[in-house]
């Protein structure tokens, strides 16, 4: 009856007017449009009917990547969502030459859209500055092409083992949230459906690829709700952490090993500079650390960090050695100089002999800690960089 129903109102009105001027044109769209819409029921999927399954082809143009939290473990987006599916009941007929019909945002309340929601949002918005953004335009042959501008917050559980040499993948969940797949079913358009702008451009990660599936890893609601889903695979640039923690931390430790070409004497130098290290370390491993979540497992930066503050405290606890190496062979010396005073010479000897020990203690160090430091660097580049 709905085909009829256009078919007639619209001849009639094509009858009557036929006299009119090219001007009066616009009266014959107007016409035919009210004449489409005057039983049309947006309530209604377009093959209520027929019982079969709509599909919608989906297609994503991403905007902008405006941030991605590790604490929060999300990712913000602004993107044009586009939806195109076929509409039997609004087929023209080639009762009009147009070929597709651009619909004000006001007129979309009358046309049947599809129920299309982000199962892993958590905040999303719809932008109106200076007019509603969105668009609707409507073709002879029935078919709709539906595009919004949405910006969203999306949840993306990351995996921060590997940090901050490691590599993420944000997932974007497209899911029917009513209609199962006997009456609607989501599709990703053939051809380029998702496309990244040109501008887009990360502080911290760089957007490797963009991968599409028809099927979701969570569906909620089971597989009778069509989903769709589309992964944003992101590698960590990791220049800033070069700059700010991995070159000084190493400076740090290089700095620690300075007290091994230090005098044995010179006690409070060594010892100053033995805490000064171990302070700025610390330091160093709370302020590296603030941004992140408090996960359970151990991160790459976590190792890093515990591995330095291991060698600058070990750089620390080298000179007490040492020190007491040379203050146990001066206090046997005094012992003995109290009761044989004809025995000085010897006793200086053992003095210096006590000292050649701790220097050589020194001398130890200066090569054993860098190679150790430096095979740890290869199995630390090696461990969590390939």
């Amino acid at each position: 009856m709905k085909p009829l129903t256009v078919c007639v109102t619209v001849c009639s009105g094509l009858l009557l007017l036929s006299w009119s001027s090219e001007g009066q044109s616009n009266i014959m769209k107007t016409d035919f449009i009210q004449a489409m819409f005057e039983e049309y029921d947006s309530t209604l999927p377009p093959n209520f009917e027929s019982n079969e399954s709509v599909k919608v082809n989906v297609s994503l143009y991403v905007n902008s990547i405006d941030s991605i939290s590790e604490q929060s473990m999300d990712f913000t987006m602004n993107a044009f969502v586009e939806q195109e599916w076929c509409d039997p009941r609004l087929i023209f007929y080639e009762m009009i030459t147009d070929e597709y019909f651009e619909l004000d945002s006001k007129f979309m309340v009358k046309v049947w859209v599809p129920d299309l929601y982000f199962t892993n949002e958590k905040r999303a918005d719809f932008h109106s500055v200076t007019v509603p953004n969105k668009m609707l335009h409507l073709y002879n042959n029935g078919c709709i092409r539906y595009r919004l501008r949405v910006s969203l917050t999306a949840s993306c559980p990351m995996n921060l083992q590997k940090y901050p040499m490691d590599t993420q993948i944000c997932s974007l969940y497209l899911q029917s949230f009513a209609f199962t797949r006997k009456t609607i079913e989501f599709l990703w358009k053939v051809d380029k459906a998702v496309v990244t702008g040109s501008s887009v451009e990360l502080p911290q990660f760089t957007l490797v690829d963009t991968v599409t599936k028809g099927t979701c890893n969570e569906n909620i609601g089971g597989s009778d709700f069509t989903c769709i889903q589309v992964d944003f695979n992101l590698r960590r640039n990791t220049g800033f952490y070069m700059i700010q923690i991995y070159i000084p931390t190493i400076m740090i430790v290089l700095l620690s090993w300075v007290s091994f070409w230090l005098s044995i004497d010179a006690v409070p130098a060594r010892i100053s500079l033995g805490i000064l290290t171990v302070l700025t370390m610390t330091t160093q491993k709370g302020a590296a650390i603030s941004s992140l979540p408090r996960v359970s497992y151990v991160k790459a930066i976590d190792v890093w960090m515990a591995v330095c503050l291991a060698f600058v405290f070990a750089a620390l606890l080298e000179f007490a050695f040492v020190n007491v190496m040379q203050r146990r062979e001066q206090e046997f010396d005094d012992c003995s100089l109290g009761d044989n005073k004809m025995n000085g010479s010897v006793n200086n000897r053992r003095f210096s002999g006590g000292k050649r020990e701790a220097q050589r203690v020194d001398n130890v160090s200066r090569i054993i800690f860098p190679m150790i430091f430096f095979a740890f660097c290869i199995i630390y580049a090696i461990v969590y960089m390939v």
